[in-house]
Order: C-alpha cells, then sequence, then structure tokens
C-alpha cells in the first residue's frame, strides 16, 4: 500500500521504489527546466544490479548468441528485457528533485488502479509498467523515463544494444488494431489509425479471431532478418466494435476542441491527461481469459463504457 508524503520533501513509496528525504537545493537560473533535468540525470551514477540477465539476455540476442532459451519471439524477448532496465533506471532517477512531484503523480495513479491482472484489476502489472516508462510524461519539463534513460545511455556510450531497443520503445505507443488473419504463425493486424498492416507475435499467448479490434503495444522486429513484429503485453479486445467504429471516433476526436491542432499519435500515446488511457481500460472493463482481456464501448461516450463514472470523465 502506498503512503502518501509532502512532496516537498519526499516522494511516495511504491513497489520498489524507496522514501527519500531531499534538502532544498540553492535556486539557480537554469535555461530551461528540461536542460536542468538532464545535467542533473547525467550526474547520477546508477547502478543495474537486479538487471544483470536482463542485459547479457538483451545483448545475446543483439550479437546473434541467443541459443533460444526462453519460449517465445525473441523480440518480444529483447523488449521486455530492456524494459526491465529501464525501469531499474527509473527507480533510481525518480529521486531527482525535480521529479519528486512526478513520481508522486505516478504514485497516486498506482494506487487508484492497483495494477495487477483481473478480476483484481483490469490494468495489468505489464502494461503499468511499459506505460510508466514509455508513455507517462513529466508535465514540467515534457520528458518520459525512457527519454531520460536514452539520453543518458547515449552520454554514456555503452549499451549500444539497449539503446537501440529503447528507441524503437520510445516511439512505440498502444493502438487499435482488427485483425484481418489468423494463422499458426500470429496474426495479421490492421493499424486503424496508422492505416497499415503487418505480421504479429502475440506475446500473451492468445491467438485471436479474424474480425476483433484489439488495444496493444506492437513494436517493430528487433532481431536481424525478422519480418514479424510483437506485442507488449496482454491485448484489450473490443469485441462488439470494428473498424469503422474506431474511425468514427478518431474523425469527432480529431474535430473536436481537444483535439484539434494536435496529432491523433500524441493523443494515443499520451492522452488527455497523464492516466487517461489507464481510467479508459478500467471504465472499459467487460471481462477476461488467461491471455486476453475483453472491453467494450469508446471514449467519448460514457454510456457505452461499463465503468464510467461522473467525477472521471475521460
Amino acid at each position: 500500500m502506498l503512503r502518501p508524503h509532502d512532496e516537498q520533501t519526499t516522494r511516495k513509496q511504491s513497489g520498489n521504489w524507496n522514501p527519500v528525504t531531499i534538502m532544498p537545493e540553492k535556486k539557480d537560473k537554469p535555461t530551461s527546466k528540461t536542460e536542468k533535468l538532464l545535467k542533473k540525470v547525467l550526474g547520477r551514477r546508477y547502478t543495474f544490479e537486479g538487471s544483470q540477465a536482463d542485459l547479457e539476455l538483451l545483448r545475446s540476442i543483439y550479437e546473434g548468441t541467443y541459443a533460444n532459451t526462453e519460449p517465445g519471439d525473441p523480440s518480444f524477448h529483447s523488449y521486455a528485457a530492456a524494459v526491465n532496465v529501464a525501469n531499474e533506471f527509473a527507480s533510481q532517477a525518480l529521486d531527482i528533485l525535480e521529479l519528486i512531484p512526478f513520481n508522486n503523480q505516478l504514485a497516486d495513479i498506482q494506487e487508484e488502479h492497483m495494477p495487477s491482472y483481473p478480476p483484481m484489476s483490469p490494468v495489468t502489472s505489464a502494461f503499468f509498467a511499459y506505460w510508466m516508462v514509455l508513455d507517462a510524461r513529466d508535465s514540467f519539463t515534457g520528458v518520459t523515463l525512457g527519454e531520460l534513460f536514452v539520453h543518458y545511455l547515449q552520454h554514456v556510450g555503452k549499451f549500444d544494444y539497449l539503446r537501440q531497443a529503447m528507441v524503437a520503445l520510445n516511439d512505440s505507443l498502444c493502438s487499435f488494431y482488427e485483425v484481418t488473419d489468423v494463422d499458426v504463425h500470429g496474426v495479421k493486424l490492421w493499424d486503424i489509425a496508422g492505416k497499415r498492416d503487418f505480421r504479429c507475435w502475440n506475446s500473451s499467448g492468445y491467438p485471436g479471431r479474424k474480425g476483433e479490434v484489439w488495444y496493444v503495444r506492437v513494436l517493430p522486429p528487433f532481431v536481424t532478418g525478422s519480418n514479424r513484429s510483437v506485442t507488449l503485453g496482454t491485448p484489450y479486445v473490443f469485441r462488439d466494435s470494428t473498424r469503422l467504429t474506431w474511425e468514427d471516433f478518431f474523425q469527432r476526436h480529431m474535430a473536436s476542441e481537444v483535439g484539434a491542432g494536435h496529432s491523433l499519435r500524441d493523443y494515443l500515446k499520451y492522452g488527455k491527461s497523464l492516466g487517461y488511457w489507464l481510467e479508459f481500460l478500467f471504465q472499459a472493463f467487460a471481462g477476461y481469459t488467461g491471455n486476453m482481456i475483453l472491453a467494450t464501448g469508446v471514449p467519448d461516450d460514457p454510456a457505452s463504457l461499463p465503468h464510467s463514472h461522473p467525477k472521471h470523465k475521460l
């Protein structure tokens, strides 16, 4: 259970995050909040003792020496390992004074949604871990923890294989895909927002059904020579909506006051506010199995969402 603290002195405790007391620093006039933060990130020393196995796995896949010791697509294992390392970096970077308010926002969202797996929570632990590093953006500096991590990796000039995986991860987002074909090799997905299709291996093991719409994070192949994309996390499956449902929703959003002048990609990646898409998943939850989660509804129609609430408008 999370314990609230005064964000001016300590950050909230969550998982492996340890409370830390911060002494006031002398005020200065940085050229920008972002530059000041980046300077502090580079001035720290980070340890990755808990991620050595992930680093070795990622390195072996990158160098082509991987012995296929894990079931599943090596590209998936590469990205999952990279996120594990990034989370260890994040747990240390969130001690930085400028990130204390951001840390506390993340802790509040974690406490509200209690990521695990249904029936306890429709927000899975994996979804939250990916979202926290890759999509959650600090409102004061406009950066994500994943972007800070890549900046650090570029500075130290090591772990090229990790940096390559993180660049792809930072560029990724959860979006809506129509399943257009299913076979023994995986699924063929149509990116409704991006208007393109590709073959994909689903990491949860759910085979899929033609015509379903999935909300899931998809990444390009990491392994040289592979042409198959991979998913990260359990797909949220919309069986009572179609490609047209989401095309119409995207048009409504882009024509709205909030959507006008902003890219659809930014909306899908960052939402309208911090934690927006986690709240949508909570409100849209409709059922689950061991390898997929059923969802229904669209964000701009509260009546279509089984768990909508007037105090939590999307």
